[in-house]
């Protein structure tokens, strides 16, 4: 059995995954025992406290004894720090953990009770009564309930003596005002000041209020401000403003507690890497009293499968079936499970699947824990050090590798409908993740539109894996020397000029600025770098390759030999869309409008749009951005093996590359539908099986590409990215770029909106250049 540090060690390794929402946590013994609940507003930090190193000293006794006996924790995660006070009070007086301080009376909350009667009284009470009136709340505060009740008092006038209320439920008179009314405590009802009408109206505003509704009372406080502040009323209008601030600072809505006195069950499931988590929270009298974690063995393909065989499972077991049961989604069986139900219960029992409202909330709280349920199993697998050593010789074993992969790469490719293409990589060092050697890639060879994994995965791998190919010392090897010029090559320089006249140009050739690879003494291929005095930025220009060397790719490392010295500035360059790819390989992106400097100097460019009347250049502008270039350590560092999300296609397209690259770097494919793992050259999956430790790795590896990809696509959506189409536009400032975003929401709605919509925000001139480039 192990002991207490390596206990703790473990916990601390499980802990750094915990959730940083607001939320309940359970420290358990051995046995799974509860020993204590507690709430945080960060659960991780919370959980930090009681598990590191160095004891803290503000635990206190009890803290440090219960320290000593942790060996598991649990949490259930809500939606703001007030639920989870309210839910660890109701877990607490449900389960009695040993370390926690028991309450004996049940006086913490307090509720707003409003009679049924023909004028209805409005009270706090302590608890709800078996009677016919409403109940609002649970409230955790007297103080701030009556504050409340005090201010809608103030814009609705609702409160009326006890002595009138009751001798008007009684049908008795009432004639003498009271002193509450002389105060400002009572609206006169008891003089008839109100009639019952108003009275009824004041009540049903306070109640609406109370369900969450607070237009009503936002409006009439505006309205007597304004009111005040125009009959010079200063102080009043002060005090109204504070109330104003006080309510809109109370629209805290929480779902744990309520006064419907329901008894529901909401049954949340997570499927992820072949594992299912189910979670079921217990709502029981309107409160939320427990939440069940349940493991379900088995590999169901979706929800709707888990359902339908998990309901007659648990509640077949079970002896306190609710009323209601929520589910994510809607079943076949529901008639005939809810029949099954309600021969059990003897009273009928309702199968829902909420799409608003209260209850979907309480649904996708269950939903949110049994997904933070199953990222904890997996924590806990990784805080394992033999599961993943296990793991990696599996690997090392069923891949025929020659030692253990220290270093696996997972990557992914992400699009949005052929838009905002993005791809992945991931890190797994030692078995665990590295998540600052993660590296994400936005897809530069692909037109808005153009759906091709394969294209975009290849462009990925070659940017990626172009960090561990040399291809200097590789012609160096084949007797190429790549280097500056030098004096003595200006006159084999200026003959190439001379026989390239079509696309090479011969004007101020300056050897300094060329770079040349020889095979023994004659030129075989040569770039210069042109610079442009109007901007810190060069031209690449002059790139000429023999014959007899085109196609291996020579002209991209004198590219690249020039791109060394060009240093921090930008680089240019224009060429056939051909090529695109071809320079995207080594850095270079694509550029929309290219700046005027760099048209000024380009007579050809400049002479073809003219020609072409287009404004645009006749021909394909790249840029080479050395910060978006720089030494990467984690492109730097070769992986001991690759991992595609994909089958036998995606696998083919990175083996080109590797070949490309004379990489010899082992790569296998993990298709998703089966989980089976294909390496190169073969048509049939390897032996690993679906539960074994090493194809868990690899699951989890692929599953953190995909979402790495998708949370790099999403940011640049949100970033506004996506509406990148408006920077080209010339007279459409960020000023003008954001108005127009803010009222049309994206570059789709600016392009379908009418002119007249458009000339609300932008200029007549503004609205043609729009009209010309989109």
């Amino acid at each position: 059995m192990p002991d207490a540090t390596d206990i703790l060690e473990e916990l601390r390794k499980r802990v750094s995954k915990a959730p940083t929402e607001p939320g309940v946590y359970r420290w358990l013994n051995a046995k799974g025992e509860t020993l204590y609940i507690g709430k945080a507003k960060n659960l991780k930090n919370r959980l930090k406290s009681y598990v590191q190193k160095e004891v803290d000293k503000s635990l206190g006794p009890w803290k440090l004894s219960l320290r000593k006996h942790i060996a598991d924790f649990d949490v259930t995660v809500t939606e703001s720090e007030l639920e989870a006070l309210i839910l660890e009070t109701n877990m607490i007086k449900e389960a009695k953990p040993k370390y926690n301080v028991l309450m004996k009376d049940d006086k913490n909350y307090v509720y707003v009770r409003v009679s049924k009667e023909r004028y209805p009284s409005i009270e706090v009470v302590r608890q709800m009564a078996e009677d016919d009136a409403k109940y609002f709340g649970p409230y955790l505060s007297s103080y701030n309930i009556n504050r409340t009740l005090d201010a809608l008092h103030d814009i609705f006038a609702f409160r009326a003596c006890k002595k009138s209320i009751e001798k008007l439920n009684r049908a008795d008179t009432v004639e003498h005002p009271c002193l509450e009314q002389q105060i400002g405590q009572c609206n006169g009802l008891c003089t008839g000041a109100v009639s019952e009408k108003q009275y009824q109206e004041g009540v049903q505003h306070v109640c609406d209020f109370l369900r969450g509704n607070h237009k009503d009372a936002t409006f009439q406080i505006k309205t007597m401000m304004e009111k005040a502040a125009t009959e010079k009323k200063f102080e009043k209008a002060a005090k109204l403003r504070d109330t104003l601030l006080y309510i809109e600072s109370i629209g805290v809505r929480q779902i744990v507690s309520d006064t419907s006195r329901e008894n529901t069950d909401a049954i949340g499931i997570a499927l992820q890497n072949g594992k299912v988590q189910v979670v079921v929270l217990r709502e029981r009298n309107g409160k939320l009293v427990e939440e069940r974690s349940i493991v379900v063995g088995g590999e169901p393909d979706s929800i709707e499968a888990v359902i339908t065989e998990l309901l007659p499972q648990y509640y077949g077991a079970e002896t306190d079936i609710p009323d209601l049961v929520l589910i994510q989604e809607e079943i076949a069986d529901k008639q005939v499970l809810e029949s099954w139900l309600k021969q059990i219960k003897n009273r009928s029992v309702e199968i829902r699947s909420p799409e608003r409202g209260k209850k979907s909330k309480l649904l996708a709280l269950a939903e949110a824990n049994a997904k933070q349920k199953i990222e904890q199993q997996f924590a806990k697998w990784e805080s394992a050090t033999k599961n993943i050593e296990t793991a990696l010789q599996e690997l090392k074993d069923s891949l025929g590798l020659e030692s253990v992969p220290k270093r696996i790469e997972g990557y992914d490719i992400s699009h949005l409908g052929g838009t905002e293409t993005v791809g992945s990589m991931v890190v797994c060092k030692n078995g665990k993740p590295a998540n600052k050697e993660y590296r994400s890639f936005t897809i530069r060879t692909m037109q808005s539109g153009e759906i091709d994994d394969y294209k975009a995965l290849k462009e990925v791998l070659s940017r990626r894996l172009r960090h561990l190919h040399d291809p200097e010392k590789e012609w160096d090897e084949k007797g190429i020397a790549i280097g500056k010029a030098k004096k003595a090559d200006l006159k084999q320089i200026e003959e190439i000029h001379e026989r390239n006249k079509a696309t090479l140009s011969s004007k101020n050739i300056d050897y300094k600025t060329y770079v040349v690879a020889k095979k023994e003494q004659n030129i075989v291929a040569m770039g210069r770098l042109v610079h442009i005095e109007e901007a810190d930025a060069f031209n690449l220009r002059s790139l000429w390759v023999a014959d007899e060397f085109r196609g291996q790719k020579l002209g991209q490392v004198v590219t690249q030999k020039l791109l060394k010295n060009a240093k921090a500035e930008k680089t240019y360059l224009i060429t056939d869309p051909s090529l695109e790819e071809y320079y995207a390989q080594i850095g270079f992106r694509y550029v929309q409008t290219p700046p005027q400097y760099f048209i000024d100097i380009n007579t050809k460019l400049k002479k073809r749009m003219n020609e072409h009347g287009t404004g645009m250049p006749c021909g394909l502008v790249m840029v080479f951005i050395p910060l978006d270039n720089k030494e990467d350590v984690s492109l730097k560092s070769e992986p001991d093996l690759l991992v595609i999300d994909g089958g036998k296609g995606q696998l083919n397209a990175v083996t080109e590359v590797l070949e490309d690259l004379q990489l010899q770097i082992p790569v296998i494919g993990l298709a998703k539908r089966e989980e089976e793992v294909f390496v190169p050259g073969s048509s049939l999956p390897i032996d690993l099986p679906n539960d074994s430790q090493g194809s868990f790795l690899l699951q989890r590896l692929r599953n953190e590409a995909h979402r790495f990809a998708n949370s790099h696509r999403e940011k640049r959506i949100a970033k506004g990215l996506i509406g990148s189409a408006l920077d080209a536009i010339s007279g459409i400032g960020p000023k003008t770029k954001k108005e127009l975003l803010d009222a049309f929401g994206s570059v789709d709605g600016i392009t379908k909106a009418s002119d007249e919509e458009l000339l609300k925000v932008i200029s007549e001139k503004q609205l043609k250049l729009l009209r010309e480039n989109l």
